[in-house]
């Protein structure tokens, strides 16, 4: 019997939302239901054997890596399934907080959906289609954003906006690129070709000016739906965006692009560092950190000759956790307390120690505070940095410093006595089942940033599905 993978990748769980979508009024059963199926595929990906063949008893299933879909191949190698694995773990831990306060019905299935559709950008040909398939993405995410009955905000309109700005000049560049192959060095299509194709890399990443919708959606949309978006998104068009850099040879031989990449990179470090610092709305406040965790990836990338992309990559797994755990404990803190804004939040954690302890240990996760999770690769990438462009990291160190400027804000705040009639002591009120995630989560970053080398998901070795960049 012979299947494909894109059918069980991409298909499969395709199916399985909209069979949990008609579900949603049993709200339980539709959660379960997707986040079985994201981990299950998960698990199947990372263990799936090198040969592509499956021994069930007297019943053998032999794989084969491609799909005619309308004309098109979506082709899903097995150098790629470690990525797979990772991006489908990481939607069956949202998945499991759908039921949580103010996380909208659609959120799990949509996720599931989300999750296929750029699983299949990663290996449709012509490649170029992918941008198509990032598209639909993005407007499965819409209804996530928004609740039922609300009219749709400012934010929303210009993430759709320039998201699908981003589409044709993806494909315009993937056009001109088609002859770039026979052109000789000094012909300026080439520098056209890379200008396209950096503008809707630039529009896809919300690369400054081109960033002002992340802190307008943060502020204004469901927490857990929204650093599901953050992460969800960047990470694949991270990835996906290696298909460029592998096919064509100008684009990896240019120092001068490499450059610009790397200033963009720094540039998104210290203006998302500096306007984090001065946030006094904690979901405004995540968005800005998220375009400085972007930059750190532009950075990354930038300093391909020096292994950045093994950087870019093992920072996922840690940026994946530290946003998972800001969604999650923004959420319960926004239930409890009602609005995000730091005055609001005097005292709080007297009342919720759990919680706040949860926000402030993702925060500097993030910031790549020593013995979490992000400060290994993050000083790494910041040493590296700072003996090839001590400039560029010294910003970049300036930058990455706001992160934790706004967090001991946010701690004085937390712990501020204030004066009310009864006062407000210290206790532990929440309940073990909303403070059970935040330890097991901690614990996951803890042993992220104490033992990064016992902890190997295999992130890395998608680099052999790019071979030209070994």
């Amino acid at each position: 019997m012979t299947l494909s993978t894109p059918m069980i990748w991409v298909l499969s769980p395709i199916v399985i939302a909209g069979v949990s979508l008609v579900l949603q009024k049993r709200r339980i059963l539709s959660l379960v239901l997707t986040s079985l199926t994201a981990f299950g595929l998960a698990l199947l990906a990372a263990f799936f054997p090198e040969d592509l063949t499956l021994s069930l008893g007297p019943l053998t299933l032999v794989f084969d890596e491609s799909l005619a879909v309308l004309g098109r191949q979506i082709t899903l190698a097995y150098e790629i399934f470690p990525f797979i694995a990772f991006i489908f773990g990481m939607t069956g831990l949202w998945s499991l907080s759908g039921n949580l306060p103010g996380v909208p019905a659609v959120f799990s299935p949509t996720s599931l959906v989300i999750t296929a559709a750029l699983t299949a950008a990663m290996g449709v040909e012509p490649f170029l289609y992918a941008a198509l398939l990032i598209q639909i993405a993005v407007l499965f995410s819409i209804p996530m954003l928004t609740s039922a009955g609300e009219e749709i905000y400012r934010g929303i309109l210009r993430y759709l906006v320039l998201m699908t700005i981003a589409m044709p000049l993806i494909l315009i560049a993937g056009w001109l690129l088609t002859g770039v192959v026979i052109l000789p060095p000094e012909s300026p299509l080439i520098g056209q070709s890379a200008l396209v194709l950096g503008l809707g890399f630039a529009l896809w990443l919300a690369v400054f000016p081109f960033h002002s919708w992340v802190p307008m959606v943060s502020q204004h949309s469901q927490p857990m739906v929204v650093s599901y978006l953050l992460f969800i998104l960047p990470t694949t068009i991270l990835v996906f965006g290696l298909n460029f850099i592998n096919r064509y040879a100008f684009l990896r031989t240019s120092g001068e692009i490499f450059n610009i990449i790397r200033i963009s990179g720094v540039v998104m470090i210290l203006f998302g560092g500096i306007l984090t610092t001065v946030q006094d709305n904690l979901k405004r406040g995540f968005g800005f950190s998220a375009l400085v965790e972007t930059g750190f990836s532009l950075l990354a990338v930038g300093s391909i000759a020096e292994g950045g992309l093994v950087w870019m990559l093992m920072l996922f797994p840690a940026r994946a956790m530290g946003y998972y755990l800001w969604g999650y404990a923004l959420t319960r803190l926004e239930s409890h307390c009602g609005s995000l804004d730091i005055t609001n939040l005097r005292g709080c954690a007297r009342q919720f120690p759990m919680l706040t302890a949860g926000l402030l240990l993702a925060q500097l996760s993030v910031a790549g505070l020593p013995l979490l999770a992000s400060f290994p690769v993050k000083i790494a990438l910041l040493t590296q940095i700072m003996t090839a462009q001590t400039a560029l990291g010294v910003w970049s160190f300036i930058g990455n410093l706001g992160l934790f400027i706004f967090t001991i804000r946010l701690l004085l705040n937390f712990v501020m006595p204030i004066d009310r009639e009864p006062p407000r002591f210290w206790a532990l009120t929440e309940k073990a089942s909303e403070f059970l995630p935040v330890i097991i989560v901690v614990l996951v970053l803890v042993a992220l940033g104490l033992i990064p080398q016992h902890i190997d998901i295999g992130l890395t070795n998608i680099l052999t599905a790019f071979p030209q960049l070994q």
